[in-house]
């Protein structure tokens, strides 16, 4: 936060007097770079974000890709791989793309919807920046994978595998849980917003 002096003047017993009071101004990250980070700090920021968002959309559409093309491999736990695949495609195109493009300005230049939508998708789908602290989907994913690699290897309930039906109602539950609990921000219920570093957005803690 800056400050900027003005003047105020008062009058007491008919002689003026001119004071300095200090006023509060905040950076506005939708029309400018905060001040006080040096602009070196988002070309950084913008080359990594080029370089993981690139081998992020590669990567993911090559594991959707030979899914697709290869029928041995629509089994039921690669369901759960492939889910986790368009979830970091999806968050890659929105969030990664829109995080490389504010990067590169330095400020979050596209305006509030852009930011509404990168809070949202990075939200919903998974975060993979340098600082992960959420990724719906991806983690409800990893879970699921989790409780059925528990099941075929601990045998609670016996010889109980992973069937396609069970899979789908796995990944049901992980996409609409995920979006019960990440698009309310986007109806006003708390809010999305742009970050402390000013180019990327998250819900407002």
């Amino acid at each position: 936060m800056a400050w900027t002096m003005d003047t105020l003047s008062l009058s007491v017993n008919a002689v003026s007097y001119t004071v300095a009071a200090e006023i509060p101004t905040t950076d506005d990250p939708f029309s400018g770079p905060i001040k006080n980070i040096a602009p070196w700090n988002f070309t950084v920021l913008a080359v990594v974000m080029f370089v993981v968002t690139s081998l992020s959309l590669t990567e993911n559409f090559l594991v959707m890709f030979v899914t697709f093309k290869f029928k041995q491999l629509r089994q039921p736990l690669n369901y759960i791989i492939v889910n986790l695949a368009i979830a970091d495609f999806l968050v890659s195109l929105t969030g990664g793309l829109i995080s490389f493009l504010t990067n590169a300005r330095g400020y979050f230049f596209l305006g509030r919807w852009a930011c509404v939508l990168e809070g949202f998708a990075v939200t919903f789908f998974g975060r993979f920046r340098l600082l992960s602290w959420m990724c719906i989907v991806a983690l409800w994913s990893l879970a699921v994978l989790s409780f059925e690699r528990f099941f075929v290897i601990c045998r609670p309930l016996g010889n109980i595998r992973l069937q396609a039906k069970h899979a789908i109602l796995g990944l049901l539950f992980v996409w609409t849980f995920s979006f019960i609990w990440t698009f309310p921000p986007v109806l006003g219920w708390n809010r999305y917003t742009v970050s402390k570093i000013g180019t990327t957005c998250e819900p407002d803690w």
